[in-house]
C-alpha cells in the first residue's frame, strides 16, 4: 500500500475478492466490483498483490517425490505506446539482435508462447481407494517463467524451489538429465503421450487447470506480467485445504513484505 493513493478500504476489499474464491478477478470486473472509476490503479494494486503472494511462496521449498514438467503458456507482446496512446513501431517481431523475424514460428521456440518450468509435490497415496481418482495425492505446487530449459537453467530453479532431499519424476527431455546433480534422486523415464497422464498425473492437471482460467478469466496475458498469474493462481492451490482465513493470510503476507 505504499504510496497509494487508492483507500484502504478499496485495499482490503480487493484483497477479500482476490482469496475468497479459488479462480480469479480480472482487473475491469474488479473494477466493475469495487465501483472505481480508473482501471490502472486497480491494474497495478491487483499486480502488487500478486507479487506479495509470490514472496509469500518463495519462502517454502518443495519436499519428497516431485513431479517436474515443462509447460508453453499463450503470451501477447504489445507495441510500445507512448503518452498520447499512439503505437510505436510496427509491433511485428523482432530478434534480440535488431532484426525483424518477419512471420512467427510455430511450436518450441515460437514467440506467442512463454516457456514454463512447472513442479509439483506428488506423493503416493495408500488411503485411496477410489479407482478413478489419482493414486497420488497432490502437495505444494511452483512455476517459473524459463528463457530456456537447458540444463544449468533448470537445475537453477529447481534448488531454489526444491529441497535437495527430493526425488524428482520426469520425462526424458534434455534440460532435465542434470537434476540427479542436485537432487537425492531422478527418475527420467520416455513417456508416450498417451501415459503421459499417468506417469505425470498432478503435473498435467496443473498446467491444465491453469490455461483454462487464464483463457477463461484474463483472455491474454502479457509476456511481463505472466509470472505474476502463475504466481497467483500457485498461491490459492496451495492453499487449497487451508480452513483460517486467506484474507487475513494475504494481509500478514503483505506486512512481512515490509522487513525485506
Amino acid at each position: 500500500m505504499e504510496k497509494s493513493k487508492l483507500p484502504v478500504k478499496t485495499w482490503f476489499m480487493c484483497i477479500h475478492l482476490m482469496t475468497s474464491t479459488k479462480k480469479a478477478f480480472s482487473a475491469l470486473e474488479m473494477q466493475r466490483q469495487l465501483g472505481s472509476k480508473r482501471y490502472e490503479p486497480i491494474w497495478y494494486m491487483m499486480q502488487k498483490i500478486r507479487l506479495s503472494m509470490a514472496k509469500r511462496d518463495a519462502k517454502y521449498k518443495l519436499q519428497g517425490n516431485i513431479e517436474v514438467d515443462d509447460a508453453y503458456f499463450a503470451i501477447v507482446d504489445l507495441p510500445e505506446v507512448d503518452e498520447l496512446g499512439n503505437k510505436k513501431g510496427s509491433g511485428r517481431v523482432v530478434n534480440t539482435d535488431g532484426k525483424d523475424d518477419g512471420e512467427q514460428k510455430r511450436g518450441r521456440g515460437s514467440q506467442k508462447q512463454q516457456q514454463v518450468l512447472v513442479m509439483v509435490e506428488s506423493n503416493p497415496n495408500p488411503d485411496q481407494k477410489n479407482t478413478h481418482k489419482k493414486k497420488r495425492a497432490m502437495g505444494f505446487v511452483k512455476m517459473v517463467i524459463m528463457d530456456n530449459l537447458k540444463g544449468d537453467s533448470v537445475n537453477y530453479e529447481v534448488a531454489k524451489a526444491v529441497h535437495p532431499n527430493s526425488s524428482a519424476i520426469t520425462d526424458a527431455m534434455g534440460g532435465f538429465t542434470k537434476l540427479k546433480a542436485i537432487l537425492a534422486n531422478h527418475t527420467a523415464t520416455v513417456i508416450p503421450k498417451k501415459e503421459a497422464g499417468k506417469t505425470l498425473p498432478w503435473v498435467h492437471t496443473v498446467i491444465a487447470n491453469a490455461k483454462r482460467l487464464f483463457l477463461g478469466i484474463h483472455h491474454s496475458v502479457g509476456k511481463e506480467y505472466l509470472q505474476n498469474y502463475l504466481s497467483e493462481y500457485c498461491y490459492k492451490l496451495n492453499r487449497r485445504n487451508f480452513q483460517s482465513d486467506l484474507f487475513d493470510r494475504m494481509i500478514l503476507a503483505g506486512a512481512n513484505d515490509t522487513w525485506y
